[in-house]
């Protein structure tokens, strides 16, 4: 009988494996094939073909025609268009095809500093050079902490991948630069502060980077993160002018708030939101509620770096620092969870590639949130989060009892020193 039990258990197993890579298989292969799908119609662009409004956003080159108008009306001082949603939305439409899905601008003058320097190239190849060079830059950035070739290329084409480079938004240059930052924080502290600064473009990314650099007593990546940020924002302000930033911080700041009251609807952007935030919203919660609740959720983040930092080494603390990040930040949508699908591969390399059904669902879960959260009217990313979040610490492998950090050395360089 105990013999045809474990054979039973055998079969168990097997039959979950099988599963899990062919949903694997299957899931992303439609994920792919829906990406060739809608990117393959915006090369005709290049060869003439007039600009559409492009799948799956229905505008063109989907986020891409909020960043490049962005960056020509930066160049022209015009920060009143800029940041004032109707304003922005009709000169928009004077400048590429109509379209009533056209987004406004309300990021930090820093983001200024890449929209107007794309704004230079004529829209479609500028489009091009954002998507696909934001990837390559991804690749050289992860590169530089020895993150292992095929967990880049798992990563980067990820759903949370595929998704970010159709709609041309910086998720994935914003995921690598957290991952990369955090692996390098202790061995390259200064080289660490300075990727980190760079996502003062995107703030909402890095949100915890400070806390982290605190929990690990980092005086040094600390102090060059905050001289990046401050150059950064000091770079907007000379060649844009103080006014970009007044505009920022009362017309900007206005249409941020109306976008996080407004109320919830899963076949909005917000159903791909990844906040406790949204969650809450969608289940209901009024604005102050969830909007304090979310306050206390990423200060339980924060304090819960400097409490796990003792008891994990780097790359572990690495990896729990990311699923903190996307839970600590009130506006995130599935385009950032790019450093998310980065550390599952990673983890995922370190067993030998070998899967479960778990690390598919996880894996997959970006590409279809938001078919989820149509069906259901509720944003569930927070309780996927949460759940690599646990298997992280379930599989955890403990902090030198000497309290030393080498454990990229003591594991051959956990994340990958060569191909």
């Amino acid at each position: 009988m105990n013999a045809l039990a474990r054979k039973m258990r055998e079969y168990a197993r097997l039959a979950g494996k099988m599963g899990a890579y062919g949903l694997l298989a299957a899931f992303w292969g439609v994920f792919l094939v829906a990406f060739t799908a809608h990117m393959a119609p915006r090369f005709g662009y290049l060869t003439g073909r007039p600009i559409g409004n492009d799948a799956p956003c229905h505008k063109p080159e989907c986020d891409f025609s909020v960043f490049w108008p962005a960056g020509i009306l930066a160049r022209a001082h015009d920060y009143a268009t800029l940041y004032s949603a109707p304003a922005f939305i009709r000169a928009v439409n004077t400048m590429l095809p109509p379209s009533p899905n056209i987004e406004t601008f309300f990021y930090p003058p820093t983001m200024l500093l890449p929209v107007a320097a794309i704004s230079h190239l004529p829209f479609e190849w500028g489009a091009f050079v954002w998507m696909f060079g934001t990837l390559a830059l991804a690749a050289v950035v992860l590169r530089l902490a020895r993150v292992h070739w095929l967990v880049i290329a798992a990563g980067l084409l990820s759903p949370a991948a595929l998704l970010n480079t159709e709609v041309a938004q910086l998720g994935a240059l914003g995921g690598s630069l957290l991952l990369a930052g955090l692996l390098l924080a202790e061995r390259r502290p200064a080289l660490s502060g300075g990727l980190l600064g760079l996502l003062a473009a995107k703030p909402q990314i890095g949100l915890l980077v400070p806390a982290v650099y605190l929990a690990q007593r980092n005086w040094r990546g600390l102090g060059v993160f905050a001289l990046w940020v401050l150059a950064l924002a000091g770079a907007s302000a000379w060649i844009f002018g103080p006014a970009a930033w007044r505009a920022y911080f009362t017309l900007g700041h206005a249409e941020t708030a109306r976008i996080m009251a407004a109320p919830f609807d899963p076949a909005t952007s917000q159903g791909w939101g990844v906040s406790v935030y949204w969650l809450l919203r969608s289940f209901g919660l009024g604005l102050q509620p969830a909007l304090a609740l979310q306050a206390i959720c990423a200060l339980a983040a924060a304090g819960a770096l400097f409490w796990l930092r003792p008891r994990l080494p780097g790359p572990a603390f690495t990896e729990i620092a990311v699923y903190l990040s996307l839970l600590a930040t009130p506006y995130g949508y599935s385009t950032d969870m790019v450093a998310y699908s980065l550390v599952l591969a990673e983890a995922v390399r370190r067993r030998g590639w070998r899967i479960g059904m778990l690390d598919t669902v996880l894996w997959l879960w970006p590409g279809f949130c938001l078919v989820v959260s149509e069906a259901t009217g509720l944003v569930l990313t927070p309780v996927f989060v949460l759940l690599a979040l646990r298997r992280s610490w379930t599989n955890r492998q403990p902090r030198p009892a000497d309290g030393s950090a080498p454990y990229l050395a003591a594991t051959g360089a956990n994340y990958g020193t060569d191909g």
